[in-house]
């Protein structure tokens, strides 16, 4: 009798499941989780190219990233004359040099076209060349 009682406070049905079928607190309805991703080696390269280092520097102990670690110690023999190394910053920076070309002669060229026209609109509307209006002599 004392178990009809206890059904008959908590109705079973839509969105109301067992008593004894939901999850205790703090319990959770995947205890696995999902899956980790697969680690992939770009992935994993980078992680390893950005965790922290010691190195020593003018007789200073210092944290640096691993890829600063490999850029200095590059950097080194190829001051020290590693051809191999200096052939490869040298490389370096010649790929990822932005194109800086002596553009000079172009960009006066463009000045001149733009100037010209200028100029031209200028005659249309009866104004002087040298940039002074017909009027300005007038009292």
């Amino acid at each position: 009798m004392n178990q009809r009682k206890h059904e008959e406070k908590e109705p079973v049905g839509y969105k109301k499941p067992p008593r004894n079928t939901q999850f205790k607190p703090g319990q959770s309805g995947n205890p696995k989780g999902r899956p980790k991703k697969a680690a992939t080696l770009p992935d994993v390269l980078s992680k390893e190219l950005r965790t922290r280092v010691p190195i020593v520097n003018n007789g200073k102990r210092k944290k640096v990233s691993m890829l600063e670690a490999i850029v200095k110690q590059h950097l080194n023999k190829a001051a020290n004359g590693d051809a191999k190394a200096a052939a490869m910053v040298l490389n370096h920076i010649k790929e990822n040099r932005p194109d800086v070309g002596d553009n000079l002669s172009e960009l006066v060229q463009e000045f001149r076209a733009v100037h010209n026209r200028h100029e031209a609109a200028d005659r249309e509307r009866g104004e002087c060349s040298d940039g002074e209006d017909k009027n300005e002599g007038r009292v």
